[in-house]
């Protein structure tokens, strides 16, 4: 901060890192007239009226651009390499009109073509405030590309979902700034915030050849650099939906990079099965079952964040979680597994204009070392068609399927004792079968159905 006796630095600096922005808050022993400058770069990602004092009323507040020094300074201009660099004057620093001061002639130049006798000012907009009174004030504001996520890190050591779950806060600073921070509060769930149009499309413009410089001393830089305790994420709990963790401990966020911390110490379940969804067709088909992982948030809530997934220290997957309360579960895919198959055998028993009766016989086969779990659905397009399933098969087959209102489904219910939804292992098969009565809607039912809707 500027005043008019010089750099004033913040007393305590705090960020609140969202998930996808930043709310900045800086205390201050503020004077009754002080001006805050901030690069072009850092201005550019404050949205529009996020910008407030807390702490002392405001008389009025004004925010004007400053342009840098470059105007009436001499520069060179090398606009090809084979030519000597030309002398030149600026007139106009924000489009650089320049004059060749050997011919008198104007031309714009490129950015890329300068060469500079000094070292140029860069931009920036200064925030003036007139406060009715000095005191300890707390400016505020957000700011775009400062975010941060949990990372997750599941390691399955046996078939019976034995595992290791760890996690993880990355804080990533995507801009050009140094950030010395004495506290952070990350904050976790779901929050909506209006953005300004116009503002995007100034952040976007100038992101691109945006600067921005730290304003601190060498002594800032020693009192930080030289803490040597290791910053831990605490909880703070729940306020208004928003899940909050804690920072105490001061540390510098450098420019473009990013701080990973451990997280929360959260228990989860896992379970593993293969699953296989198919909406109904009358072809036969043959389908390897996709490998796949649910899991269960027991005693924390899980921020949504990337999670990967090891066997016995072998990558097999990497997804992103949505936010998970306690007691949601969450199923993840992990591509084909060869070892646990299903061949799909359909066969036309009757079929009319408007109807068609489908035998259908499902051959599951496990040909790996271990037993395995696994689900099957089968959905019916009941929104364009009426259906009716009958079961076939022994009564133990029948017992294994379930029909719900959009088809079948066969499942394991986490019991490994229970058969429904297993496959024994070397070559383990079970076998289902059932009818699908279907009755596509006749042209005249379906025009009769739109008159009513409308």
């Amino acid at each position: 901060m500027l005043t008019d006796t010089g750099l004033v630095l913040p007393n305590f600096t705090e960020l609140r890192i969202y998930p996808s922005f930043t709310e900045i808050r800086q205390q201050y022993n503020a004077p009754k007239n002080f001006t805050i400058c901030f690069s072009r770069g850092v201005f550019a990602n404050i949205p529009r009226g996020s910008l407030s004092i807390e702490g002392v009323p405001i008389e009025s507040k004004q925010i004007v651009p400053k342009a840098n020094n470059l105007e009436n300074q001499t520069i060179f201009v090398q606009r090809h390499s084979n030519e000597e660099p030309q002398e030149c004057n600026v007139i106009q620093a924000d489009d650089l009109l320049l004059q060749n001061i050997k011919t008198k002639r104007y031309f714009f130049a490129q950015r890329h073509e300068i060469e500079y006798v000094n070292i140029p000012e860069q931009e920036e907009t200064a925030v003036t405030y007139v406060l009715k009174h000095q005191g300890k004030a707390t400016l505020s504001y957000q700011i775009q590309g400062i975010t941060w996520s949990p990372q997750y890190d599941l390691s399955i050591q046996s078939d019976d979902c034995q595992h290791i779950f760890q996690a993880f806060a990355e804080i990533t600073n995507g801009t050009k700034q140094v950030y010395r921070i004495d506290r952070t509060e990350l904050l976790g769930g779901d929050i909506v915030l209006q953005r300004d149009v116009a503002s995007k499309r100034r952040r976007d413009r100038s992101r691109s050849r945006s600067r921005s410089l730290s304003e601190t001393s060498d002594e800032d830089d020693e009192e930080f650099d030289s803490c040597d305790i290791t910053p831990t994420v605490g909880e703070l709990g729940e306020l208004a939906g928003l899940y909050r963790y804690s920072i105490d401990q001061p540390f510098v966020l450098l420019p473009k990079s990013t701080f990973g911390l451990p997280f929360i110490n959260a228990t989860i379940q896992v379970s593993k099965y293969f699953g296989l969804t198919l909406p109904f067709t009358s072809h036969t088909q043959i389908r390897k079952l996709q490998r796949k992982y649910r899991i269960e948030s027991i005693d924390k809530f899980l921020p949504g964040g990337l999670l990967t997934i090891r066997e016995q220290d072998r990558l097999v997957g990497v997804i992103t979680i949505p936010d998970l309360a306690i007691g949601d579960k969450y199923t993840l895919t992990s591509g084909e597994d060869p070892g646990v198959s299903l061949n799909r055998q359909v066969k036309l028993i009757s079929k009319e204009r408007h109807s068609g009766v489908y035998a259908v016989h499902l051959t599951f086969k496990n040909i790996k070392s271990t037993p395995v779990k696994f689900d099957y659905k089968e959905i019916v397009d009941s929104k364009n068609a009426q259906f009716k399933i009958i079961l076939k098969g022994s009564d133990d087959q029948r017992a294994q399927i379930q029909v719900t209102a959009n088809g079948v489904q066969i499942e394991n219910k986490n019991n490994t004792t229970d058969h429904r939804g297993m496959l024994v292992a070397n070559g383990g098969e079970q076998i289902f079968e059932y009818e699908i009565h279907i009755n596509y809607p006749t042209p005249s039912s379906t025009h009769r159905k739109r008159r009513r809707e409308e």
